[in-house]
């Protein structure tokens, strides 16, 4: 073997050879976050659960559709978005149906991205030392970070290497002399690819054939690049979105009917553009939008930079040392982006800030104006300083380690996640992830007797181990109504809402106590929750199937032996048996709990209640714990009569309250004896009685 030849090899091709090391070990630090993400249940319908469950309706002949906010199935463009880039990941995951197959597929792209920045920085300043500083400073770049690590998948996101190939492409063809028609071609396809990404790109291209018609001296080819884009913008805002409007607004005619509100009182959704009242400040059609921007600079300008948007510029230029202002001509392709996400006027959606996926697009151009401002910077350099002995290319390679020195010094402070993992990403989130709750200090208590107070561990908001058995339990051809945060395990089907969406209608209505979603987005009365899910135990043809922790499981069974009396009953005198108060004079006067409950079949428990003082239980929810007395796990699951029909905030003092819970003991809990407990909690305080033993079979 020629060690020789190998050593020269290795050092002609050092600088890919780092690269592609620092990419592997980039990749491998997200792909154990994105996994610890997904299996924490950070991914949700919003909106990893909406892109698979497009490519998966895709797969079975429904091209690009998805289930909305409001229960309706339909096209991707209803929602107002226009990315058949999606139909590109359709074959891979015809091979791997997971969501997180278009995760890591984005992973792949965007990290490969820093690839065509090395060669576009090779190509533009002749140096491969500054091509590889600046390709490593694009995957420390924070907002790469972000993307890669916390936005999940999107088309816009995914798209970035198409761009940058065209354009590498076509700067490679102008230097050689030759632009080709086999080149040409290749050119025009990834040109597509980026037009596919989202519905403003088309404008990336139009800027982009005006850099070429004015600095590459292609009229031809520029305007031509001008006018796809133009007429496809317009083909995706004026045609394609409001003509496909009327699904998403019908469905939202329909959810408003189902839940008992006045279809009036969002005014975005029934908008021909889903987004359109993000912009209300400058009027409430595209025309006025369009004409107050232009008749209204001092307004435009103050959006533009009001808020913490001078905060997100700083964040957006300050890793590449606000060198793309140097090179306007190519910073200006971005500038649709920067439109839309700094003009919007409405409140807490972050469209401008560096973790938003929105962002995707502008990260290119900055990089490439970067590139192309160095490159300048050296050609001064040789023009005005060389008497000096100060060379180009000696400023070039400087300041592209300045720009990967600011790169990792931002990462750190703007929290990047990707180089932050080992504390932020991670340190934070461990705590969060639900292993079996366990509490061995009541069972070691041989004196406990019923009435006894304790403080268990409150009940989960969101109970990861919980949610995993849930998902278990939901057939894969089910409709199915649940929370956003399931969206994504649950998403390969053709139906999932987020609920209360379809809750009289879907095959499996999973509650989840404390969602708010769709609510908060409509911003309408959080309480409305309290009533659908009072609706949903008095359905006819709805059976509880099983309960654990903040989730219910409904199941679509039909009509069936269901009691017509409701479960929380309000009395004025009853016969009182014992005297537990559990907290602000809550107190337990009697109960019944079975001796025996087997997993998996309904079986009810009966807690009386009193209110003896005026004392204020707003905010506060009732629970079922039980303990293992061998291990100490502990199971808890909300009682939702209290929580869908009366509240405890709205019991009146001196009145009785018989609460009939509903239980289906999920199949996966260990056998044994367990102690029983009831309790109430408002998260900050919780306090549980003892009631007894039961054996679970």
């Amino acid at each position: 073997m020629n060690f020789t030849k190998i050593r020269n090899l290795i050092r002609s091709y050092i600088h890919i050879i780092t690269l592609s090391a620092v990419s592997v070990v980039v990749l491998l630090v997200n792909l154990r976050i994105n996994f610890f993400r997904y299996n924490n249940f950070d991914f949700g319908k919003f909106d990893l659960g909406n892109m698979t469950q497009m490519v998966w309706n895709t797969l079975h002949g429904r091209v690009l559709y998805m289930t909305d906010y409001f229960g309706t199935n339909l096209p991707r463009w209803s929602m107002s978005h226009v990315d058949p880039i999606l139909l590109l990941f359709v074959p891979i995951f015809a091979l791997f149906q997971h969501p997180m197959t278009l995760v890591v597929s984005q992973l792949v792209l965007v990290i490969g991205s820093a690839f065509l920045i090395y060669k576009i920085a090779e190509l533009e300043l002749g140096s491969r030392t500054a091509a590889l500083l600046l390709s490593v400073a694009f995957l420390f770049y924070p907002a790469v970070g972000f993307l890669t690590a916390w936005t999940g998948f999107h088309g816009v996101t995914v798209v970035i290497p198409f761009f940058l190939a065209a354009f590498y492409l076509y700067e490679k063809m102008y230097k050689m002399g030759s632009i080709t028609g086999k080149g040409l071609i290749i050119f025009w396809s990834l040109l597509v690819l980026t037009i596919f990404g989202k519905e403003q790109l088309p404008l990336y291209v139009s800027l982009y054939g005006i850099f070429i018609w004015l600095f590459r001296n292609n009229k031809k080819l520029g305007f031509t690049m001008f006018a796809v884009g133009i007429i496809w913008f317009v083909i995706n805002f004026f045609v394609i979105i409001p003509y496909y409007a009327h699904y998403r607004i019908e469905g939202y005619e329909r959810f408003a009917q189902t839940i008992g509100i006045g279809s009036d009182l969002t005014r975005d959704v029934t908008k021909p553009n889903y987004f359109l009242s993000r912009y209300d400040a400058f009027g409430d059609s595209y025309s006025e939008v369009i004409i107050n921007m232009i008749i209204q600079p001092e307004t435009l300008v103050r959006v533009f930079f009001g808020g913490d948007k001078m905060d997100n510029l700083r964040r957006t230029f300050e890793p590449v040392g606000y060198l793309p202002f140097i090179s306007p001509a190519v910073l200006v392709i971005s500038a649709p982006d920067f439109l839309i996400n700094y003009l919007t006027t409405a409140g807490g959606i972050g469209t401008a800030e560096i973790n938003n996926h929105r962002i995707s697009m502008i990260v290119p151009v900055i990089f490439l104006s970067t590139i192309f401002s160095i490159g300048f910077l050296g050609a001064l350099t040789d023009s005005y300083f060389k008497k000096y002995r100060i060379k180009g290319r000696h400023i070039v390679i400087g300041v592209s380690a300045f720009i990967l020195f600011t790169n990792i010094y931002t990462s750190y402070t703007y929290n990047n996640p990707v180089y932050l993992w080992f504390t932020q990403a991670v340190q934070k989130r461990v705590a969060g992830i639900a292993f079996a709750k366990t509490d061995t200090e009541i069972i070691k208590n041989e004196d406990i007797k019923p009435g006894d107070v304790f403080k268990i561990t409150p009940l989960e908001n969101k109970d990861r181990e919980c949610a995993l058995k849930v998902i278990d339990m939901i057939p894969g051809d089910a409709s199915v109504s649940g929370p956003d945060y399931l969206g994504a395990h649950l998403s390969m089907r053709e139906t999932y809402a987020i609920f209360p969406a379809l809750y009289k209608e879907a095959d499996y209505v999973i509650v989840d106590v404390f969602s708010r979603k769709i609510l908060t987005i409509l911003d309408v009365n959080l309480d409305l929750v309290n009533d659908v899910v009072g609706d949903l135990i008095k359905n006819p043809d709805y059976q509880i199937s099983a309960g654990c922790g903040n989730l219910f499981v409904f199941k679509n069974v039909g009509p069936h032996n269901k009691t017509d009396l409701l479960p929380l009953q309000e009395k004025f005198v009853y016969d009182e048996k014992f005297d537990y108060e559990i907290f602000n004079s809550l107190t337990v006067v009697d109960y019944e709990i079975p001796e025996v409950i087997n997993r998996g079949e309904p079986t009810l428990t009966q807690i009386v209640f009193v209110k003896r003082d005026d004392d204020s239980l707003d905010d506060y929810f009732s629970f079922l714990s039980f303990i293992h007395k061998d291990t100490g796990e502990v199971y808890q699951v909300a009682t939702l009569p209290s929580f869908g029909l009366i509240q405890l905030g709205q019991w009146v003092e001196d009145h009785y309250y018989i609460e009939t819970n509903e239980l289906a003991l999920p199949s996966y809990l260990d056998t044994g004896q367990y102690q029983v407990f009831t309790g109430i909690s408002n998260v900050i305080r919780t306090r549980s009685i003892y009631l007894g033993e039961v054996e679970v079979r």
